[in-house]
């Protein structure tokens, strides 16, 4: 081992970009923060609120409509002197319709606002739970960057320790110039590693700010013990019952109702309906053919569109695909998501028996090294020994940090899989 691998590998984990953290914040109180100040948790309500308007207007269509229109006119006969100046006839209108039987058509389209404002409440839970993953994967890789921090900082220790015992083996004579060159350049390799540890920490800072929308200054300072808790217990959850695949499922029954609609469009809408018809005139007279009293009309009526082009048949055609694609895209999103969840499961499993594994590493190689140090002091150990102990503690605790940070990731990925759907 050398300070050049400690030195690319710290760089390398500490320039994670993802940063979260404020001063006196819980993990949750950060969560909370997101959800209030994330525009697109604004859009998910007013998405909300639109599809309970549309279900709204859906259900509407089944009750009566009123329409009303009103005329002026002016009927001359011709030649005029048999009428001069013609007379003015004022007139309206108002017809109210209810619809009596559309063959389904009006409950298919209830049924899809329905679905889709389910939809919506699904695609909402989805979104607030990627705000919650997204925030919480800042508040974890802040808390890693620290940890490289004082890692970094743990290791300069080290090095000055190591440095101090030289010096003690100085007085005796016990050591060459080149020993005394090499231990000031160990040293000095690990303020590098210190500087990159810093500018990884402040750079997590300012992703947090950004993604908060406040102020550098605001950011105080993070705890990284919050990585280093008991690991969580998962166990697989049906994924009929996910919300990425309940929202698949809505889906498939969105498709269905548009294509019964497409196949019913076919068929007439019967209606009832009445009218009133007032009519008014200054004069008082009548016009040959031209009805001058108010009338009031009652009826039921069926109305039938038949485009000659083909062009219900065409949208049928193009429901009865869409309605497979759905059905394939629910199987597909089935399959891969329940494999996904069992893998993140496995992963998780594994990394918990690492952590076992690489805290034991540690307590090992700190007591190698307070050993190794030990001897040094007495001249039993050489230089290059002493290192190797040192960088091994310091390796190992890289690794255990790195695994930490990785099992967060996977309880974030599986939390956000798990939500359940409608």
């Amino acid at each position: 081992m050398n300070i050049k691998f400690l030195v690319v590998t710290l760089l390398a984990f500490s320039q994670v970009s993802w940063a979260q953290g404020l001063k006196g914040l819980t993990e949750a109180d950060v969560v909370k923060l997101a959800l209030e100040r994330n525009e697109v948790n604004a859009i998910t309500k007013n998405q909300i609120e639109q599809a309970e308007n549309r279900y709204k207007k859906s259900r509407s269509y089944l009750f009566p409509t009123l329409t009303a229109n009103a005329s002026i006119q002016k009927f001359y006969i011709l030649p005029e002197k048999r009428l001069p100046g013609g007379i003015r006839i004022d007139g309206a209108e108002f017809t109210l319709t209810q619809p009596l039987y559309t063959f389904g058509r009006l409950s298919s389209g209830v049924r899809m606002a329905e679905i889709d404002k389910e939809m919506t409440l699904n695609s909402a839970k989805a979104t607030v739970g990627e705000i919650q993953k997204a925030a919480k994967a800042l508040f974890y890789s802040a808390a890693f960057n620290k940890y490289l921090l004082e890692i970094a900082q743990d290791s300069l220790k080290n090095a000055n320790n190591n440095k101090k015992a030289l010096e003690e083996r100085v007085q005796f004579g016990r050591i060459n110039q080149n020993d005394n060159i090499k231990m000031q350049a160990d040293v000095a390799g690990r303020e590098p590693l210190l500087y990159e540890a810093k500018k990884g920490y402040q750079a997590a800072l300012e992703d947090l700010s950004y993604f908060l929308d406040t102020e550098v200054s605001s950011i105080q300072d993070i705890d990284p013990k919050v990585l280093d808790v008991n690991p969580k217990d998962f166990s697989e959850v049906s994924a009929t019952s996910l919300v990425d695949v309940r929202n698949a499922a809505k889906q498939v029954e969105l498709a269905a109702a548009q294509e019964t609609v497409a196949k019913r469009d076919y068929l007439p809408t019967v209606s009832a309906f009445a009218s009133y018809m007032p009519k008014h005139t200054n004069l008082g007279a009548s016009i040959p053919g031209v009805l001058m009293v108010d009338t009031a009309v009652i009826g039921i009526r069926m109305d039938m569109e038949i485009p000659v082009g083909g062009a219900k048949t065409y949208e049928k055609r193009e429901k009865v695909l869409a309605k497979t694609n759905a059905d394939l895209n629910l199987r597909r999103v089935t399959r891969e998501l329940t494999k996904k969840q069992k893998s993140l499961i496995q992963q998780y499993e594994h990394l918990k028996e690492k952590r076992k594994s690489l805290r034991k590493a540690i307590s090992l190689a700190d007591r190698s090294y307070k050993v190794a140090l030990a001897s040094f002091k007495n001249g039993n150990v050489s230089q290059l020994q002493l290192n190797d102990s040192e960088m091994l503690l310091t390796s190992n605790k890289i690794s255990y940090a790195q695994n930490l940070l990785s099992m967060k990731m996977i309880e974030l990925d599986l939390e956000r899989l798990q939500i359940q759907g409608n």
